[in-house]
């Protein structure tokens, strides 16, 4: 535990060293190529947000494009059904079961179980 705990701080320790190399690496680029310093730590500082920005937009659109984003339970009842999972353009794999394919809801087994009486009464005593 105590070894895990030292490896995350050397780990962010040189990642922390690394990126301030990174950042004085590009000002002195950007100054050498004529800009002032305050000059390079602004257009920086610009590209990081920027390249961040792109990140986000980039990792919401592959979300998107893998379906993650697509809400299969429509009625909000806790179940996908498969009319809902067709209507959401996909069919059944072959790896799936009838079985799974076929299962009811929670709650039809909950009335299931409520009409032959209380499970908790199935094994033992009945009154």
């Amino acid at each position: 535990m105590a070894e895990d705990f030292c490896f995350e701080i050397i780990f962010e320790i040189c990642f922390w060293i690394i990126l301030s190399m990174l950042w004085e690496i590009g000002i002195e680029v950007l100054v050498f190529m004529g800009m002032s310093r305050s000059g390079a730590e602004g257009c920086l500082f610009v590209f990081a947000l920027g390249f961040v920005l792109l990140f986000v937009v980039a990792t919401a659109r592959r979300r998107k494009l893998l379906g993650k984003a697509v809400v299969l339970d429509t009625d909000e009842d806790g179940y996908v059904s498969e009319e809902e999972w067709a209507a959401a353009g996909q069919d059944m794999d072959e790896d799936t079961d009838e079985e799974e394919a076929s299962a009811s809801s929670s709650e039809d087994d909950s009335q299931k179980s409520e009409k032959g009486g209380d499970w908790w009464e199935e094994g033992g005593e009945k009154k």
